[in-house]
């Protein structure tokens, strides 16, 4: 009978203690990889004006309660086919109460690049009906755009969203 010593090489022969130990190792590894990632690359995320863009936030959500009480509606028609480089009409419709056309004082769309806010652009929407706006854009980047457009008529503001993928 063997008494337990540290001589005794039997205890790295046991399957449990070979598992705790290849567990630990590939745990720390693996915890080493994601250190050396997360310090290896400036995260895309992170603005420089954080707090003036929650405030522009919080604004878009007051609005977005406003225009439950104004009763307008919107739609945004795209086209058909979105290609990078590729000039296409983007239209709005804008109704309000009893699916009446509204005067509005302005209509802008905004297109904001979630990966890169430098490409993000804007353009005004130019009437060409009873309701209806419309503009052509150019976008230069492919990928996921999200579509903002804002009508305003004096402290009034209608906002439709739509997230679109332009193909390359």
């Amino acid at each position: 009978m063997k008494l337990i010593s540290q001589e005794n090489s039997q205890a790295l022969r046991n399957p449990w203690v070979l598992g705790f130990l290849t567990f630990l190792v590939v745990f720390l590894s693996a915890n080493a990889v994601f250190i050396y990632l997360a310090f290896s690359d400036r995260p895309n995320l992170v603005v420089d004006n954080y707090y003036e863009r929650g405030k522009e936030y919080q604004k878009k959500l007051d609005v977005q309660a406003n225009q439950e009480e104004l009763g307008w509606t919107g739609n945004l028609m795209l086209p058909g086919e979105t290609r990078v480089n590729k000039p296409a009409v983007y239209e709005a419709q804008i109704l309000g109460e009893n699916a009446r056309a509204v005067e509005l004082d302005s209509v802008k769309i905004f297109a904001y690049r979630p990966s890169d806010m430098d490409k993000d652009f804007n353009a005004e929407m130019q009437p060409v009906g009873s309701g209806r706006y419309q503009t052509e854009l150019t976008f230069e980047y492919p990928g996921n755009w999200d579509i903002i457009v804002e009508a305003k008529q004096g402290e009034n503001e209608h906002l439709i969203t739509r997230r679109i993928y332009i193909d390359p």
